[in-house]
């Protein structure tokens, strides 16, 4: 886990105190039913996140080929997602997308300067028409409040937090990038247990909650 999530981790588990009466689901006992329940409810959406992050790929390869630059960008890395519940908190996902390769961003803001009749400059990126990292960044994070809105499970109470923090695969840990546009992406997600419940119960439309969701991007 990377120091940003490990951090986020340690801050929920230190600053949350417990919530007198709140209407949150009781810590089932080892090995109850209720427990099973909920190990099941994590895996089905880990599994829900996970291919929240193939939709958010697709979505980046499809928005690049409208642009003829699809074949330029290339994805490396896992697709994976964890999660585990806090006490007085709620859940919270450890979710890890693919990488995209610098160097291929790279050869895409000379493609656009040569097809433009220009020279290349050090801030291309930013006069540029086309960001893939920023589109890369945005879908991902499309794909996983659309997997949340779409969770209609118990698994979290009315007082408690379901938090998703998906961070870009780090192909080679040892590499330090100079440039802090060249970090890492990293999208945390929060949503409030009473919002979830709103679409459930149809007191909140679809996209009232989505307007509730916090999106953070690091």
């Amino acid at each position: 886990m990377s120091d940003v999530l490990r951090g986020l981790t340690l801050g929920l588990m230190l600053s949350v105190a417990p919530v007198v009466g709140a209407q949150s689901p009781a810590s089932p006992a080892d090995g109850s039913p209720r427990q099973a329940q909920a190990r099941q409810q994590i895996a089905a959406l880990e599994a829900a996140f996970e291919n929240a992050v193939r939709q958010g790929t697709q979505m980046l390869n499809q928005r690049l080929q409208a642009s003829n630059t699809d074949n330029m960008v290339m994805l490396a890395g896992l697709t994976r997602a964890r999660g585990f519940r806090l006490d007085d908190y709620g859940v919270v996902f450890d979710v890890e997308f693919p990488s995209m390769r610098r160097s291929v961003v790279w050869s895409m803001r000379q493609l656009q300067q040569a097809n433009a009749g220009g020279t290349v400059h050090a801030d291309t990126e930013a006069s540029s028409s086309i960001r893939p990292r920023e589109i890369y960044q945005n879908e991902i994070a499309g794909a996983l409040a659309n997997a949340v809105l779409d969770y209609t499970g118990t698994l979290v109470g009315a007082n408690e937090w379901l938090t998703v923090a998906a961070r870009e695969s780090i192909l080679d840990r040892r590499f330090v990038p100079g440039d802090p546009n060249d970090a890492a992406i990293t999208v945390v997600l929060r949503i409030k247990g009473s919002d979830l419940q709103g679409i459930r119960d149809g007191s909140l439309t679809r996209d009232d909650v989505r307007k509730r969701v916090e999106v953070k991007h690091y």
